[in-house]
């Protein structure tokens, strides 16, 4: 076992590397609240860099904060095995985190980039309308007022100092991610709570055999920088991806800008080749199909308890894939519809915009004990077949328990014990 605080060196990115490439057989790594006489107003970790986990590593976090600096456009933790230079992710495995007492996960004063790769970085990126209409100087003059926005004047754009440098990259893509770890099985991420984190809180992509559980965040598609309310876009929680599988999620609470769980198997209908680590895209992986697996199965989603400000507490989402084999158990909707007008609870499938929706793409899920407060309560918009929705209550009269957008969009599904507010 080694502690970080025995190895203080330079920076504390350079600390942190010296104890990870000293630590012994049980490969465990000791984060506690960090101790230095040379700076010692200090009580966390500010780091440069993602903090690298390789193969059979255990990170233990005791009540302790690691920030991301504002030097920094990067993970805060990311498997070893991908990033720049990994066209192809080998396999890792036993990688794992976990905060013991109170530990935090928190972004830069002034990120360099955050959202995804749609959206375009500014150094000056105004949240409210007002701002909007004062100093967003992609609007045209003669819309600048707030009742002529309209949404996409706000969220094309996300805050990110790297817009002032023009050899960086004017787009978010997978270094904002606060997690990331790609083709590990056998993890666990714990007992931790994130802060702003510069885009998703935790990604999984083709990892398999693991849990999360215990994650609170606290993101809400905005921060507060050199006194103006910002905009952060694509804050989602825990984004789990294309080839994952026999994962379960639980205990997660909070408040998350975006989807605060997404299980995101996406394929476009059309797709240029990109090898891993490329930049404009949140995949770490490459996207050769052919050596890679593209569905999600055998996922176990439990006790979550929370909102989103944009969009859905929970989203499945299947594009030219299939994502089956899922147990849902347990989601508490705590949105006020007036707060946050776009929110929902549960979303399966979508319109299209991602790629096709087949009608095989969602099979063998089970809904159970569901709570909804928001304005969309279950929406079905793709294909739902062998299913079942049981044990939900509709706490808002304006929306329905359950809408289905397409026709036969679910085929051998079974409803049991709706309750629907005020009918």
């Amino acid at each position: 076992m080694v502690y970080v605080n025995d190895y203080l060196c330079g920076s504390d990115s350079e600390s942190i590397e010296r104890a990870m490439a000293a630590r012994d057989k049980d490969g465990i790594v000791v984060f506690a609240p960090r101790e230095s006489d040379s700076d010692p107003g200090r009580n966390y970790w500010l780091i440069d860099r993602a903090i690298l986990l390789p193969e059979k590593t255990t990170v233990i976090l005791r009540n302790c904060d690691i920030k991301l600096s504002d030097r920094c456009r990067d993970n805060f933790f990311r498997t070893a095995n991908c990033g720049f230079g990994f066209p192809y992710p080998k396999p890792i495995s036993g990688v794992h985190i976990k905060g013991e007492g109170f530990c935090r996960l928190i972004g830069a004063d002034h990120p360099r980039a955050s959202g995804d790769s749609s959206k375009t970085l500014h150094a000056v990126c105004p949240f409210t309308p007002e701002d909007l209409c004062r100093y967003a100087d992609w609007i045209p003059e003669e819309r600048r007022s707030p009742d002529k926005l309209d949404f996409w004047d706000q969220h094309d754009h996300s805050y990110g100092t790297d817009a002032l440098d023009p050899n960086e990259s004017h787009y978010g893509d997978w270094r904002g991610i606060g997690v990331l770890l790609a083709n590990c099985t056998e993890f666990s991420v714990e007992g931790i709570k994130i802060v702003d984190s510069h885009g998703w809180g935790i990604s999984l992509e083709a990892c398999s055999y693991g849990v999360i559980r215990d994650i609170e965040f606290d993101m809400r598609m905005s921060k507060t920088i050199d006194g103006m309310l910002s905009n952060m876009e694509n804050q989602d929680g825990i984004d789990i991806r294309n080839g994952c599988h026999h994962i379960t999620v639980s205990g997660i609470r909070g408040e998350t800008g975006d989807d605060m769980i997404a299980l995101t198997a996406i394929v476009p209908d059309k797709e240029t080749y990109t090898p891993g680590g490329s930049l404009r895209s949140t995949h770490v992986m490459h996207n050769d199909w052919t050596r890679r697996e593209r569905d999600i199965h055998d996922i176990i989603i439990c006790g979550v308890v929370g909102h989103s400000y944009l969009c859905f507490l929970l989203r499945l989402l299947p594009a030219n894939t299939r994502i089956y084999n899922v147990v849902i158990d347990g989601l508490i909707d705590i949105s006020r519809p007036i707060d946050h007008p776009y929110g929902g609870t549960l979303l399966l499938g979508d319109g299209g915009g991602y790629g096709e929706n087949h009608p095989e793409s969602m099979s063998a899920i089970s809904i159970s004990n569901v709570v909804c407060s928001s304005n969309r309560a279950v929406c079905v918009e793709g294909y739902l077949k062998d299913s079942c929705i049981s044990n939900l209550i509709n706490n808002n009269p304006a929306c329905e328990a359950v809408s289905v957008s397409r026709e036969n969009g679910m085929e051998n599904v079974m409803l049991s014990n709706i309750v629907q507010r005020g009918r």
